[in-house]
């Protein structure tokens, strides 16, 4: 487990990251302290909430291999609710997605790795008795779903890697600072609270408080869609302290054992054989997750890779949603892209 002197380590580094920041500011100065965050449990498995991304009026063969999308950092599956429906729409495939651990409607739990969340996929797949499945990871997904063709290779026939590359590179610092953000909502957390003391509200002026931390509008609202704004995010939530938290991430665990710098690294995998499947990498060209000369840390565990770029940034879904379906149904099903009619393939927004 964890030592206090290793606590105190990681505050030091957490902080060492803000100074280059003005001396007329302190937002990004904590007011709290660690010391007061309680630990998560620690459980090598988890069962992974999910759903499936049934598209309206359009019948799906059942027998085809289902996709599997995993969310990135702060996100969830009903990240991909429009994305996702409009692909099983083109493509006829069954979609699903799941809540990858300390996320969503998923358990909290430590440890937060790679290693373990591909551990999760891995026994997801085996519960559903799927032979193989085609994976879509964006971001920390994206990290997870290489993790899972290279540790599981039998169990992903595709694999599509959304603006992340598997070598270890500190991630952005305004992830560290929207984690801050989030935290120091919590740490208010109760005058947020409405009158039956556990559900979330003011979402206006929680939305004001954080573009001290986050300026673009649409990431903010990925960050508050992960407040608990009805009682239902509570049902069989043992895991929660109702009267304090606002998040379904443990957002304070977060930092308080810098789970993004660990989200930044890449295990060691000294043993693992190539992946021979076919690989689809997209990546925003004004993203710097995915830089050309990152592509060579590819060629190391993927034989059969293509890159696609994009003119965006990191959400590449978000930016170029009818491109990024398009070329996203291609790659999954090509016969049924061609049936369907590129020019008719339409990203709807469900």
């Amino acid at each position: 487990m964890f030592s206090r002197s290793g606590v105190i380590r990681v505050r030091q580094l957490i902080l060492i990251r803000y100074t280059h920041q003005t001396s007329s500011t302190n937002v990004l100065t904590p007011t709290f302290s660690v010391d007061e965050i309680r630990d998560l449990p620690y459980s090598d498995h988890v069962d992974l909430a999910w759903k499936q991304l049934i598209p309206y009026k359009v019948k799906i063969n059942k027998q085809k291999t289902p996709v599997l999308f995993l969310h990135g950092l702060f996100g969830s599956m009903s990240s991909f609710n429009s994305i996702g429906r409009s692909l099983s729409a083109v493509v006829k495939h069954p979609v699903y997605a799941v809540d990858l651990r300390n996320h969503g409607d998923s358990p909290r739990a430590l440890p937060h790795t790679y290693t373990i969340m591909a551990r999760d996929i891995h026994n997801f797949i085996r519960t559903r008795k799927w032979d193989e499945c085609i994976l879509i990871g964006h971001s920390m997904g994206a990290k997870v779903a290489m993790m899972v063709s290279l540790l599981y290779p039998s169990l992903v026939s595709k694999l599509v890697v959304v603006d992340n590359t598997p070598h270890s590179r500190p991630l952005n610092d305004q992830f560290y600072k929207d984690l801050l953000g989030m935290c120091e909502v919590e740490v208010n957390g109760q005058k947020y609270k409405t009158a039956n003391k556990k559900t979330v509200g003011k979402l206006s002026e929680i939305d004001r408080f954080l573009s001290q931390y986050e300026k673009d509008q649409r990431v903010r609202r990925i960050l508050t869609s992960n407040l608990m704004t009805c009682l239902k995010h509570f049902k069989n939530r043992k895991d929660i302290d109702h009267e304090k938290e606002v998040f379904k991430i443990p957002v304070m665990n977060f930092y308080k054992y810098d789970i993004l710098g660990t989200l930044g690294g890449w295990p060691q995998l000294p043993e693992v054989k190539k992946f021979d499947k076919p690989v689809f990498v997209m990546y925003g060209n004004n993203s710097d997750f995915v830089l050309r000369k990152y592509h060579k840390y590819f060629l190391k565990y993927f034989s059969n890779v293509k890159f696609q770029e994009f003119d965006s940034g990191h959400w590449v879904a978000m930016d170029q949603p009818e491109r990024f379906l398009k070329k996203l149904a291609r790659f999954i099903d090509y016969d049924e892209y061609i049936r369907f009619k590129p020019y008719k393939v339409r990203y709807v927004k469900w």
